[in-house]
């Protein structure tokens, strides 16, 4: 397979891949796990404390609603990376998550991921992930250039294709968690007949649950 399809698997193509019953499927399954420490398919194990902290930045707990963490999404996005992207889509995104712990060490004189302190990681996602729409699309011009291409992928750019993954995946994983599904949004596991425009100030502003 040449380097220029593996961009199907990665950024803004990674919607298209969710809309299958293998990310529902994956999600039912990392739903049984509990707990903070898990054993990761894809990541290296002393990578999963940051994959953690980085889920909770993204939604953390409130009083209204749980974590990333504490609905698994972390062990879903270990999977779903390991079992639905293509090999060189993996590569891409290996190196940009590598390349994210190094700077993070670096930045922090720190020799362990797991003494890396929250603000930090926000420091470095804030660097990373907040830019303007123009120097998004400039972006996503750019990598898909050098995917068509063959160029080397910069480990800045990898980084970038990475958290955005990360946080696309995380907000799908959350979203149709069954905790969220059930108990957040607007939940009726009868369906009824199809309306295609509703005032949400009749369910207090929630949204209606995708959850199976």
């Amino acid at each position: 397979m040449k380097r220029r399809d593996a961009i199907k698997g990665l950024g803004l193509s990674f919607g298209a891949l969710l809309v299958g019953s293998s990310a529902l499927s994956l999600l039912q399954s990392c739903s049984k796990e509990t707990g903070p420490i898990w054993e990761p398919v894809y990541f290296d194990k002393n990578q999963t404390q940051l994959l953690n902290k980085i889920t909770d930045i993204i939604l953390p707990k409130t009083v209204d609603s749980p974590s990333a963490t504490e609905v698994n999404v972390p062990q879903f996005i270990d999977k779903f990376v390991k079992e639905v992207y293509e090999v060189e889509a993996q590569d891409v995104f290996k190196q940009g998550f590598t390349n994210l712990c190094n700077v993070l060490l670096k930045n922090t004189a720190l020799e362990d991921l797991n003494d890396v302190k929250t603000e930090d990681i926000e420091t470095v996602l804030a660097q990373t992930l907040k830019i303007s729409k123009e120097e998004e699309k400039i972006f996503w011009e750019s990598f898909e250039e050098a995917i068509q291409n063959e160029k080397p992928i910069s480990d800045e750019m990898a980084s970038y294709v990475a958290l955005n993954d990360i946080r696309g995946l995380c907000i799908f994983a959350y979203t149709n968690s069954e905790t969220v599904g059930k108990e957040i949004l607007v939940y009726k596991p009868v369906p009824g007949k199809q309306e295609g425009c509703i005032d949400l100030s009749e369910t207090d502003g929630k949204a209606y649950s995708l959850f199976w």
